[in-house]
């Protein structure tokens, strides 16, 4: 691919440029800091991703904003290329190699006595280009989706053999990483290039570590004959431990996601502010947060509409933003009574801390919960006094007993018993995949699951997360503990029948056999002691 490289300097900022410098770039190089100009894609600490949009011309851009982290990587960059030219070496690279990415079209690096302080990548918009995750969701919706899904995904099995047969590894190769073209889905697109290495060969181990964290990220959206027939497509030895893999990818990826939550970041930041200590994601407002908070306050102290519950050791409030982007959020506080338990969670991780954690577990694990946006723990004289959680106000959903009572109470003709069907199945589908996935919570109830209904499917919605566990054997104990938990809460409305269903694609079995039958007697038992909703009669097997 031939490149004729052009050098500029525009405002302090020293730009190599593919080809002469266009108007539209001109604009972007003069334009760079005033971000009203630019619609804002990720706004993290470190990291920013724009876009600028030319009407005039038709045409579009992306331009990432790498700031340096401090002064141990300003110091990296007099003796290593900063992260935009690294990313611009293997865009042409890549396309020298016969593969696709966003074409770049000019890197900025601006320096003080040789250090690098912020760097910038400008590349053209891929046109017709969607994310794969997005592309494969269009898919799910259409009729003849089945078919084009099965045909997009070997094509692009044979893109990524390609790929590593050329010698070269991405480094982050996951669904949002990799960009459809919707009018013709054989053509793929690489884009994060950070990460992407070139080598003579790439082993057999770098390989399964490529496939493994590509098929996490479709995870979701095939069943596992999918996965492991795309493994098959890619022709790589004993295909079942690549799935293997898939696991200890999921693994690998729930650890350092709950630990970049109480990190600073591209994602999250920590401050100190009016009493608290925050953690909070970066594309947040601390003032803006502070004052939710203090209208949570008010609505607990007035008893407002708006206060979904209050305790002595509980107060949880939805309350409205003030603009746009903030429609309204959910605060939970936890308050602490007694001075031994202040003092205790002063030194452990308090419950609000413990739920921050949980939630970016589950959504690391690809379980739904609503988005947790901040943690905020105020301590007087190092003595924790109340703790906050802030997450997006997930309200429009109801809870899994109120949408039972609704949808099934009453089921008027064969097409709502259908739907009843597939709920039960849907919610046990979840309940599998929650302990397959080593995830205890100790508090399944069915208000403790708001359940969101789309076309022909369900999710499901896990809250009260302070005593959630992950990275365990789910015992047996702890399995009855949670089916008779969310059993009991259930309205009486679900017959022995869907019970039963339920169940059976809990343990993924048609037939029960005796240690079945004992379990489901256990169940019911534990059910009765709760003396919730359920009230049954005799149940024997």
């Amino acid at each position: 691919m031939k490149i004729t490289m052009n050098n500029y300097v525009i405002k302090g900022i020293a730009w190599q440029v593919n080809g002469e410098v266009t108007n539209t770039l001109r604009e972007i190089c003069n334009t760079i800091h005033q971000e009203a100009k630019y619609k804002i894609i990720r706004n993290g600490h470190f990291r920013k991703v724009l876009k600028y949009e030319d009407a005039d011309n038709d045409e579009s851009f992306y331009i990432k904003h790498y700031t340096a982290k401090g002064s141990i990587d300003r110091m990296k960059s007099l003796f290593a290329p900063s992260k935009a030219k690294r990313e611009w070496d293997q865009g042409f690279l890549l396309m020298d190699n016969g593969l696709h990415t966003a074409e770049p079209i000019a890197m900025g690096e601006k320096r003080s006595s040789g250090c690098i302080s912020d760097c910038y990548i400008i590349s053209k918009t891929i046109p017709d280009g969607v994310s794969l995750k997005a592309f494969l969701l269009q898919l799910q919706k259409s009729p003849s989706g089945v078919l084009q899904k099965k045909e997009m995904l070997r094509n692009l099995m044979f893109y990524v053999k390609k790929m590593h047969d050329a010698g070269i590894t991405h480094g982050e190769l996951h669904a949002e990483n990799i960009v459809v073209n919707v009018n013709n889905p054989s053509i793929f697109y690489l884009i994060d290039l950070g990460r992407t290495r070139f080598r003579k060969n790439v082993p057999l181990t770098v390989r399964g570590q490529e496939l493994s964290r590509l098929l996490y990220s479709v995870e979701e959206l095939c069943s596992g004959e999918e996965l492991l027939e795309l493994v098959r497509c890619y022709e790589m030895p004993r295909p079942v431990e690549i799935l293997e893999k898939v696991f200890a990818t999921k693994r690998r990826i729930w650890h350092s996601r709950t630990r970049k939550s109480v990190k600073r970041n591209n994602v999250f930041k920590i401050m100190k502010k009016g009493g608290y200590r925050i953690n909070m994601r970066a594309g947040w407002d601390v003032d803006r947060l502070l004052y939710l908070i203090e209208k949570h306050s008010e609505s607990l102290r007035e008893k407002r509409e708006n206060v979904i519950k209050i305790s002595p050791k509980i107060g949880i409030t939805i309350v409205s933003g003030f603009d746009e982007k903030m429609k309204s959020v959910c605060i939970k506080e936890y308050r602490y009574p007694s001075l031994l338990k202040r003092v205790a969670y002063s030194l452990i991780h308090s419950p609000a801390r413990k739920a921050w954690l949980a939630a970016h577990g589950l959504l690391a694990l690809k379980f739904n919960t609503p988005q947790p946006i901040a943690l905020c723990e105020c301590k007087k004289n190092g003595i924790l006094e109340k703790s906050y959680i802030v997450m997006e106000d997930a309200s429009e959903n109801l809870p899994g007993n109120e949408y039972v009572n609704q949808k099934f109470s009453k089921l008027y003709n064969e097409s709502d018993c259908r739907k009843k069907r597939l709920f039960v199945s849907g919610l046990a589908d979840s309940f599998r995949q929650l302990h397959d996935g080593g995830v205890y919570h100790a508090d399944t109830k069915a208000n403790n699951i708001l359940v969101r209904e789309l076309e022909g499917t369900w999710n499901f919605y896990y809250l009260d997360l302070d005593r959630v566990y992950f990275n365990r054997t789910i015992t047996r104990d702890e399995r009855i503990r949670n089916l008779s938990q969310l059993n009991a809460s259930m309205p009486n409305c679900m017959t022995y029948t869907d019970r039963l269903r339920f169940y059976k694609t809990y343990v993924n079995r048609t037939k029960l056999n005796d240690e079945d039958k004992e379990m489901i007697r256990e169940i019911v038992r534990a059910s009765i002691a709760r003396k919730h909703v359920w009230q049954p009669g005799a149940l024997v097997f």
